[in-house]
């Protein structure tokens, strides 16, 4: 009897608890001068990434790593309601992201900074460590694959089968070049603050989802005869 080809596809999933956050800072400012604007915007800019030098350890933290984008300043007239155009005015815009590894360091920057004029908190992207990262997408592969060896071995044993024999493996969407769109072996991670009552971040993240699919492809013939 020729051999039976089994098509699966297995799936790996892990959770943990965030060990990094990257906020994101707005600052921006608007008015009918240019000149007033920028300095606003220059004064608030020199506060948030000073306030973030002195608490830079990238080994400890609290914070790991930040980055700032150029200011803009740009122009606009709007309309009045009766249609006419109105004088020029100025707005700006900068965002810094900053990284941190101590959350209770976190709330408490975010508390001073939030609290200058022009200054608010664009969103916070809860992470792992890269180290982590690094050993959870191995763990969250190999829970796939063995997900989709135990698929094949319980069908085969329905079908009165002997041992399966891997064929080929794959990222889904590879093994048949199908350009399936199902979740591929990175890892899946997803954690968001959530707003409070007041109007601030609250610092409980959810736990961060990390998961992978592959696809393998078996073979199984019918137990030798004794």
């Amino acid at each position: 009897m020729p051999e039976t080809i089994i098509t699966v596809a297995g799936t790996g999933r892990l959770r943990r608890t965030p060990e990094r956050a990257k906020v994101r800072i707005g600052i921006g400012f608007e008015g009918s001068k240019r000149d007033s604007v920028l300095a606003a915007t220059r004064a608030a800019h020199e506060s948030v990434t000073g306030s973030l030098v002195t608490l830079l350890h990238p080994d400890g933290g609290p914070v790991i790593d930040w980055a700032s984008e150029d200011i803009r300043v740009w122009g606009q007239r709007p309309y009045s309601p009766d249609g006419s155009r109105l004088p020029v005015e100025f707005h700006s815009a900068v965002f810094v992201d900053a990284e941190f590894g101590d959350f209770e360091a976190l709330s408490e920057w975010i508390d001073v900074v939030s609290a200058g004029d022009g200054i608010a908190v664009d969103g916070i992207e809860w992470r792992l460590a890269p180290d982590t990262e690094a050993v959870l997408q191995r763990e969250v592969r190999q829970a796939a694959i063995q997900d989709a060896l135990t698929k094949a071995r319980e069908y085969a044993d329905a079908l009165g089968l002997g041992t399966v024999t891997a064929l080929s493996l794959s990222d889904p969407g590879l093994l048949d070049d199908s350009g399936s769109g199902s979740p591929g072996g990175q890892p899946r991670m997803l954690a968001m603050a959530k707003s409070s009552g007041g109007g601030g971040i609250e610092l409980r993240p959810n736990a961060i989802v990390i998961e992978a699919s592959v696809h393998a492809r078996f073979s199984a013939a019918p137990p030798a005869a004794r």
